[in-house]
């Protein structure tokens, strides 16, 4: 799949009835041209359910006119989020922990950046297709339907330090069973502070507060698999994401401070969970 992210002046040009909204103070506006592959002749391209590989389609372009598959131009909504004098890190948290979930093969939304009026807005895509309020997720029926997956949330959590997961930043569809994870602006280095004294406190701590998934996971099915595979997230991938986020807003003179950290953090996620059981009161006893 080739991918071209455009400025909203350049899609305005290319899907006339380009719009964008502010929505509780995110702005929810197309934030790339994806050039993907004609499946279906129908036209139905917009009635999918809630899936993670599913995104709300906004306009159907014009072919691209090269090669032989029928690729046409397809604008793909997305929720906006920028950063600001009193959150600078917002962009940059959340650039580096899509990064980090998508190496995991988590199930969040994929995302890009967007340059609008001068400033840089990181974009997730749009899974959210009826467009209305999400329902808050169920903990603990997500807990016992997808534990192993449960895991994978709350190990990258630990990893990232998001100390703000709950029911409404999780989506959870009862029917197909499909979740999906979003909105980490805060977690990470948190949207502001001292980077320093950030990275301390949460030292061989999971840093994850009231987690919704924490307090109810009851069982060790999943863990070992979680912990393996952050453990294999290579040095190289976390330097790369810590660099893009650094791009985009995150202290560069801190990078050597942070990449120290990540790795260490990476290397010893298991231990931080099993030395702090108290944030895992429903667990079994033993070890996993």
């Amino acid at each position: 799949m080739g991918t071209k992210y455009l400025t909203t002046s350049e899609a305005r040009t290319i899907f006339p009835p380009f719009r964008t909204r502010r929505t509780n103070g995110a702005w929810q506006t197309a934030c790339a041209i994806i050039v993907v592959q004609t499946v279906a002749s129908n036209g139905d391209c917009c009635s999918v359910s809630m899936p993670a590989s599913k995104y709300k389609i906004w306009a159907w372009g014009a072919p691209v006119g090269i090669g032989a598959t029928g690729a046409v131009h397809v604008g793909m909504a997305a929720v906006a989020k920028s950063s600001s004098p009193v959150q600078p890190f917002v962009v940059g948290n959340e650039l580096v922990c899509n990064m980090i979930a998508q190496i995991m093969l988590l199930p969040c939304p994929p995302g890009a950046l967007l340059e609008h009026s001068g400033q840089t807005y990181y974009c997730s895509l749009n899974f959210n297709l009826a467009g209305h309020a999400l329902p808050p997720a169920p903990a603990a029926i997500i807990v016992a339907t997808l534990p192993e997956l449960a895991w994978g949330i709350i190990i990258f959590d630990v990893l990232m330090m998001k100390a703000d997961r709950h029911a409404q930043n999780i989506a959870f569809d009862r029917t197909t069973k499909e979740l999906i994870i979003f909105d980490h602006s805060h977690a990470f280095l948190t949207p502001n502070g001292n980077v320093q004294a950030r990275l301390q406190a949460a030292k061989n701590l999971p840093s994850i507060g009231g987690h919704c998934l924490a307090t109810e996971i009851n069982t060790w099915s999943g863990f070992r698999t979680w912990t393996a595979r952050v453990k294999a997230i290579p040095d190289r991938y976390l330097e790369g994401a810590i660099d893009a986020g650094c791009d985009v807003g995150l202290p560069a003179p801190e990078k050597k401070l942070i990449y120290d950290f990540m790795r260490a953090r990476r290397d010893t996620i298991d231990a931080t969970i099993t030395n702090n059981r108290g944030v895992f009161p429903k667990l079994p006893a033993g070890a996993p």
